[in-house]
């Protein structure tokens, strides 16, 4: 017991927590941790140091590797360039990061036996381990962070709160492969070299920064944004910003270097991309269906939404948010960087689409802000002590509550009855605090998406139909639509979306007879959801080549989630080379899911 009194509370919660993550992690490891996105962070690895094909102008190997291990549903983790050229879809960061435990676990896979292939059980656990000490290194220096404005007992309280009150163990266990667990050690690590170079003023800590700031960038481009926190740091009014400028222009050679380090680091990519493109720089998101919507940022379902909302599924982050308040009164020069950087990252997180950030628990970007949220948290723990003994009982209570309530949650996840993609207002209420759920309340959940790409019609009991189209052609020649010759494409119809329903999807049912001439490719009916950016949720349905004799076919489409409510439903027959098109009989019916 004495040598645990010379250890302080905070180290001995931060141990005891790190114990946690690892033995919770190591208990729930899958037989295949290398899949989805975690595939393409990983690629450029397994391309470059087992399969020769480091500049990835070969993508036959990896779909054949899709199908012998089954890692992703489809190959999106290739982009293709404007000359129709596979290329990496992700960035290098996450490669680069996980590079170390690659190369330990290509190690051991050979004197152990198994295969040299990336995937066997020695490259996986190797990643699964390597990641958890990069979470056990965030954790280190947030610990210190938090120490620096407060004292030992409020950083053991904070470490707690993050830890076991919030999304953060989640995707520090399970999903502790994917960006949100790097990208939290960097955050950390740039915040405490950035307190530490206004200290001091040494080479190391502004290396630490820079480095850290374009491995975040590498990692998630928008997390350039967090180079506001030491641009900011030290700032309050126009004379702390002249005295910041001074500062940078005293240790400008510092700079150049840190410069330098940024630039080199960043040298493969921008020479990849160019490489690949002709272009330094180069978006490989493709998709029209998602994007930076900056004018229409979706801040209240990020906060308040029983999907993910933020603050519906880790409400002990209030306290946080309650803490710029303190933080401001106490420490100005403090405050800007903090909750500028807060806020302007804030409002990047809220304006993607794609709000709920896919499969995870609460809104998985936020993790990267604890670090700096930890902040004005430990200012609102640290008032707590000016408060009466009744107030500072009720606060404790709640936060006892709201820990025992993500908790609970999180294990309501784990075992299926918290939906990652699919929870309503209605749904979270039936089910809050349940050990079990029905098959009723399953029914009011938002629509199971098929993320293999084929859509099958179930339960059209639950919905109603209209017939939004039957062309029967009578009014012309012959009584049936006959394409141009030439023409690429034939009979395009595009409807808004809002035209149609007000409902957050519907099904789309066309039947049509036709005949198909082509001597060359077939022809393609084609659905889509269409914007000025592009198709997105496209289908394609292959025409039978009949010549003369009539064909009926019978296609479903259900919308994809929807960008906008202006978007269009596009419908259109794809001849892909010269061809005669005859349709008869086209019907569009619509069914919308009943109240």
């Amino acid at each position: 017991m004495k040598r645990f009194r010379n250890f302080s509370p905070s180290f001995l919660v931060l141990v005891s927590l790190c114990i946690f993550l690892f033995f919770f992690r190591l208990n729930y490891r899958e037989s295949k941790e290398i899949t989805w996105d975690v595939f393409g962070y990983y690629l450029p690895l397994t391309a470059t140091f087992i399969y020769n094909d480091p500049l990835l102008n070969d993508r036959s190997w990896v779909d054949q590797l899709n199908d012998e291990k089954q890692l992703s549903g489809t190959v999106y983790q290739i982009s293709m360039t404007e000359r129709d050229e596979p290329m990496y879809f992700f960035l290098f960061g996450m490669s680069i990061l996980y590079s170390i435990f690659f190369f330990i676990g290509h190690f051991l896979a050979g004197i152990s036996g198994y295969p040299q292939d990336g995937f066997s059980d020695p490259y996986q656990i190797s990643l699964v381990v390597g990641c958890l000490l990069y979470a056990f290194i965030g954790l280190y220096y947030l610990r210190k962070i938090v120490l620096h404005f407060s004292n030992e007992r409020t950083t053991a309280i904070v470490l707690m709160i993050i830890v076991l009150g919030t999304n953060y163990s989640h995707h520090m266990t399970i999903k502790n492969l994917e960006t949100v667990n790097v990208l939290f050690m960097l955050a950390a690590i740039v915040i405490w070299n950035t307190i530490q170079w206004h200290i001091d003023y040494k080479l190391k800590n502004l290396m630490g920064i820079s480095i850290g700031i374009i491995l975040m960038t590498l990692v998630k481009p928008s997390e350039i944004l967090f180079a506001f926190f030491p641009l900011l740091y030290g700032i309050k009014d126009k004379l702390t910003f002249q005295t910041k400028w001074e500062l940078i222009k005293t240790f400008r050679r510092q700079f150049y270097l840190a410069f330098a380090a940024v630039i080199i680091i960043a040298i493969p990519q921008v020479g990849y991309w160019f490489y690949k493109t002709g272009k330094p720089i180069y978006d490989t998101y493709k998709n029209a269906g998602v994007g930076l919507d900056l004018l229409s940022p979706h801040i209240w379902n990020t906060l308040f939404s029983f999907r993910k909302g933020w603050l519906i599924y880790t409400p002990i982050m209030v306290f946080a948010l309650i803490g710029f308040r303190q933080l401001y009164i106490n420490n100005k020069t403090l405050f800007l960087s903090v909750f500028g950087t807060f806020i302007i990252s804030f409002f990047i997180v809220s304006s993607w689409t794609e709000w709920w950030y896919g499969a995870g628990f609460s809104i998985r970007p936020m993790i990267t802000y604890y670090t700096l949220l930890s902040i004005p948290l430990a200012f609102f723990i640290d008032s707590l002590a000016a408060q009466k003994r009744l107030y500072q009982c009720g606060i404790s209570i709640i936060l006892l509550f709201f820990i025992f309530l993500n908790q609970f949650q999180w294990w309501q996840l784990r075992n299926y009855i918290l939906e990652p993609y699919r929870t309503t207002k209605e749904y979270y209420l039936a089910t809050f605090l349940k050990s079990k759920v029905s098959e009723k309340e399953r029914k009011l959940l938002l629509i199971e998406r098929d993320f293999s790409g084929v859509d099958i019609f179930k339960d059209s009991i639950d919905y109603s139909r209209k017939t939004w189209m039957n062309q029967h052609f009578d009014e012309v020649k012959d009584s049936f639509y006959v394409s141009n010759f030439n023409e690429e494409f034939a009979f395009t119809q595009r409807i808004p979306y809002e035209q149609i329903s007000k409902k957050d999807h519907f099904w789309v049912r066309l039947n049509f007879d036709y005949q198909s001439y082509s001597d060359g490719e077939p022809v393609l009916a084609t659905i889509s959801m269409e914007r000025k950016e592009g198709a997105y949720g496209y289908r394609k349905f292959e025409l039978e080549k009949n010549g003369s004799n009539w064909k009926s076919m019978t296609i479903y489409f259900l919308t994809p989630e929807i960008r906008n409510e202006k978007d269009c439903l596009k419908i259109e027959f794809w001849k892909r080379t010269p061809s005669k098109l005859i349709l008869d009989n086209v019907k569009l019916t619509i069914f919308e899911k009943k109240n």
